[in-house]
Formats: structure tokens, sequence, C-alpha cells
């Protein structure tokens, strides 16, 4: 026993001295770790100057006759108008383009409220009359067109710029009943190319357009012109729309041809699941609702038997859908324009171009909204309030330079002119880059 005792004391002792040694030589770390406290950084990125482009010209296929095989001529002069806030313009083009022109402007708003640009031309010729008028928006690197028309007395073409300073490559499919056509085109930096889409697809009253770019930013217009054997029915400039959505809101629809040529509501489903679009027209003293189902990769086209007044339109649905309305005017001339998707803004400032015009400001809220206007013309400024309730538009004609448009609540807008040379509706636009002050947090 005592020999059993003295081996345990010795074993035990070992053990000690060799604990002590894993101690002093490898001392145990806490569970807890402290770290330095975080700084933060906060630091100031400048936007890039607000680049706008403007289509240009109408861009005539075949000569006046319409005859002359591969000759394409842009007519004429498109008016600018434009509406420059606190900052400078580095890049003017002028009073008016022809082959399309880019405004630059530098300062602290981004918005609207720096710059806001619109072109305007009447056209006169043996197969086009009519008015073409837009926003002169930024470059996109991709959109969406929902108005194309390629058949008998239906011309489409397309006004492709690059007004960047390097060559890219755009991706562009046609999307018409029953499949789809693709092109691609190549920009040098600075080109522009008209592009009638009778040369890719042909005997198409109807299709969609999508383009992408392969790297930078370009200006895409689509130009249409109709007709009805030697007659003409007007002409139309269009800018893509950004995106497809579920909830399509339509500013400044003015039915002034009841019982001549109805407006057509033109829906496309690039889903590949079928869709019920719930439709809503709603006027001072009319409302319509009408449910349309929209195949796969499909169309609809409605007639909207809508009594004389102005309306704003909603489609909703649950797969989100391309959305345009053709609406055709009788006096002073045949003439038609298409209404797309408007734009949601709580401070607008648009120019107002040298034509009768009319501002149409919607509510698609659930509550009523109320609206302040400030119209600058030359050093005079006028001011103007109102409510407009739920669901409900305010129509009003105005002149002068420009129109600034604000309120606490969204709210949308769109210029509608009917004058002489013909009629157009103007869909604002957002202008912006992204800059912000950014804080950077370093550990």
């Amino acid at each position: 026993m005592k020999i059993a005792a003295r081996i345990v004391l010795a074993i035990a002792l070992v053990g000690l001295f060799l604990s002590q040694i894993v101690v002093t030589q490898f001392p145990v770390l806490s569970t807890s770790t402290s770290f330095a406290i975080p700084s933060s950084l906060t630091v100031a990125v400048e936007p890039l100057p607000l680049e706008l482009y403007c289509p240009g010209a109408f861009a005539e296929v075949g000569g006046e006759s319409g005859i002359e095989l591969g000759q394409i001529d842009r007519i004429g002069e498109a008016s600018i108008f434009q509406f420059l806030g606190s900052g400078e313009l580095i890049v003017d083009p002028g009073l008016t383009t022809t082959p399309g022109a880019r405004l630059v402007a530098v300062g602290d708003n981004q918005s609207t409220g720096l710059l806001s640009v619109i072109q305007s031309q009447g056209i006169a010729r043996d197969r086009a009359v009519g008015l073409m008028a837009t926003t002169c928006s930024q470059p996109l690197f991709s959109g969406w067109f929902i108005s194309g028309a390629a058949a008998l007395g239906q011309e489409t073409v397309l006004l492709l710029a690059n007004p960047s300073e390097s060559e890219t490559l755009v991706s562009l499919q046609f999307l018409v009943p029953g499949g789809k056509i693709s092109k691609q085109v190549s920009l040098a930096a600075g080109q522009t190319v008209v592009l009638p889409v009778s040369s890719v697809i042909f005997q198409e009253s109807m299709f969609s357009l999508w383009f992408e770019t392969s790297g930078v930013p370009i200006s895409v217009a689509m130009q249409q012109r109709a007709t009805a054997g030697l007659s003409t029915r007007g002409v139309d400039m269009q800018l893509p729309s950004v995106a497809t959505a579920n909830d399509n809101l339509i500013t400044g629809l003015s039915v002034r041809s009841e019982g001549f040529d109805k407006p057509v509501l033109r829906l496309f489903n690039f889903g590949d699941i079928a869709t019920e679009a719930v439709i809503t027209a709603v006027s001072s003293n009319n409302v319509v609702v009408l449910r349309q189902q929209v195949q796969s990769e499909g169309f609809a086209e409605i007639e909207l038997d809508l009594t004389d007044g102005d309306y704003l339109v909603r489609v909703e649905s649950v797969s989100p859908l391309l959305a345009g309305i053709k609406n055709t005017i009788l006096k002073p001339v045949v003439d038609f324009s298409w209404l797309t998707q408007s734009s949601k803004f709580t401070d607008l400032t648009i120019p107002i171009p040298s034509y009768k015009t009319r501002l149409h400001v919607a509510n698609f809220g659930l509550t009523a909204l109320a609206v302040n206007l400030e119209i600058t013309n030359g050093t005079r400024v006028e001011y103007q309030s109102f409510e407009i309730a739920s669901f409900s538009q305010v129509s009003l004609p105005i002149s002068g330079d420009s129109i600034r448009i604000n309120s606490a609540s969204e709210f949308t807008a769109a210029l509608e002119v009917i004058d002489v040379p013909g009629y157009a509706v103007i869909n604002p636009r957002e202008n912006q880059n992204f800059g912000d002050a950014l804080s950077v947090s370093v550990r």
C-alpha cells in the first residue's frame, strides 16, 4: 500500500509540473474578444453632369414620293424648348436641331428642376401631316416600346443615337404576334442611325420592341406615320418605357372624335403565363371598367367606347404588362398620338411649347391631392393652387415659358398640344443622375 501511494503521489507531482509549463508557455485566451470602435467617414459624391438627348427632325423614307429606294432624309428642323434652373448649360445646341442634339447641364439639383427639355415639329409633306412632340430624355441602357406597327398604311422608323464616347452594340427584339425577330446594330461614338422597321419586319400591324446596349446608354425614339390610301392620318414620336408594370397609369386621354375613330388600348404580356387586365377609364362624367385576358407572350387590343371628355386610365394586372393608347383627333387635321405609362412626381418642371397647350394633372391615389402651380413667363411668375379628388384629373390651358408642379404626394402629368400643325401628347420624364452624401464605416 505504501508503495502504491508513493506511485500515485509521484504521478500527481509530474502532472502538476507539466500543467505549469503548459500554462506558462501557452496562456489560455479569454472567450470574449474586444474590437476597436468603428470610425465613420462621410464623403460627398458629386453626380455626373445631367445629359439629355433630343431625337431630332422627321425622317422621310423613300423621298417625298415614297418610291426612291434606300433614300432617307431628315426633313426641316425640330424646335427645342428648354428650362434651365440654377445651373450651367455646358452643351447647348441652340433653338433647333435636325440630326438630334445633346444638352448637358451641371448644377446641384439633379432633376427636372435643373434641366427639362421638349422638342416639337410640325410636319406638312405629301405623305405626312401632323405634329411630333416629345420630351428630350436621358439616354438609356434598355427600354420598351408598345406602339409599333409595320403594315400597309403604317410606317415605323427608329431613330438611334449614341451620344457617348464609346462604341456600343444595340440588340433589338421585335416582338410580334406568334414570335420575335432579332437584329443587332453597331453604333460608333457620336453616331446616329435611322432604321426603317420595314427593313426588318413587314406586314405586322402591331409589335413591341425591346432594346438593350452592350455597355453605354443611348437614345432611341420611335417615329410613326399613318396613311389611308392617298390621305394622311398623322405622325407621332414616342420615347421608350423603362419597364413593364403591374399598374400602368395613363394620363391625358382627350376623346374628341366620338363616332369616328375610338381610342385603342394595346396590351402586351411578355411573361409565360396568361394574365387578366382590369382597365378603368375615368372622366368628370363617365366611368368605364373593362376586363381583358392577355395570353402569354401575346397582345390584346381593345377599342375604348368612351364619350367625349378628358380621361385618366389605369391598367392593373397580376403579371406585368406594357400598355399604350392610340388616340386620334379630327381637327385641325387628322392626327394621332400614343399615350404610354406616366411617371410619378412630387415636383416637376417642364417647358411649355409655343403651341396651344393644355396641362393634365392626375391623382391616382386614394385621398385628395393638393397641387401648386408656378407658371413663369419672362420675368412674370403666376401661382395657382387646387385640389384633385382621388382618382381624378384636372385639365387646364397654359401658356408661358415653363411650369412647375409640386405636391406633398405623388401625381402624374401630361402636356397636350392641339394646334394648327396637329396633335401630340407629351409625357414628362424625371431627369436624374446618382450622387449624394455617403457614410462609410471603417473597422
